[in-house]
């Protein structure tokens, strides 16, 4: 009978360990979220090569900038789909000649600081707990904040340009901060690259 008594209670104290061992595992699991299960995302990046620097401003051609430096933020509405706003800022330096003096022609240099605001959306075709694929497209408005110097004198002023980002493939590695990089055509980039921080549900 105590042999019975001491198997029974060495059967029950070992499904015990067992029991705490699994739904230790099971916690462990659950504090580790997938991406997937995270919809809000925060992030900041770099790209280099706006369409802005190829495309002539009043007879001025680019010859430097700073690159794109952006902060956005996303939520998902489903695994597929996420929708957002983001903010970046670009410097572009553009050189020219002024030809109407053909006598003394003056070279002519602008600075332009180029605010814009795009609303995007992303769809995404790969979504698995640590990696996604996507494209997306946005459209917003250009803050251009200029410094025009000519014949020795300087002017400033602002204009308002359409803006517009086509992300023709983007991919996010990780599950709460992690890695992303993207690839299209716009006036953000073409190439960029930064990091994401995903939370909340």
């Amino acid at each position: 009978m105590k042999k019975l008594i001491l198997i029974t209670g060495l059967i029950f104290f070992m499904c015990s360990i067992v029991s705490f061992g699994q739904d230790k595992e099971t916690t462990m699991k659950k504090g580790k979220k997938d991406q997937t299960e995270l919809y809000n995302d925060f992030y900041i990046s770099y790209g280099t090569g706006t369409i802005y620097y190829f495309i002539e401003n009043e007879g001025l051609k680019a010859n430097s900038m700073s690159g794109t430096f952006l902060v956005g933020f996303s939520r998902s509405v489903n695994k597929v789909i996420a929708v957002g706003f983001q903010l970046s800022y670009t410097n572009i330096d553009r050189t020219g000649v002024d030809n109407y003096n053909y006598q003394w022609p003056q070279n002519i240099d602008q600075k332009d600081n180029m605010w814009q605001g795009i609303a995007n959306v992303r769809f995404r075709y790969i979504n698995t707990p640590t990696f996604c694929m996507y494209s997306g497209i946005g459209m917003g408005v250009t803050m251009d904040y200029y410094k025009k110097t000519e014949s020795s004198i300087t002017t400033k002023g602002q204009k308002l340009l359409p803006a517009g980002q086509l992300t023709l493939l983007g991919f996010r590695v990780g599950r709460t901060l992690s890695f992303f990089g993207e690839f299209g055509i716009g006036t953000n980039s073409i190439l960029n690259a930064g990091m994401s921080y995903k939370f909340g549900q």
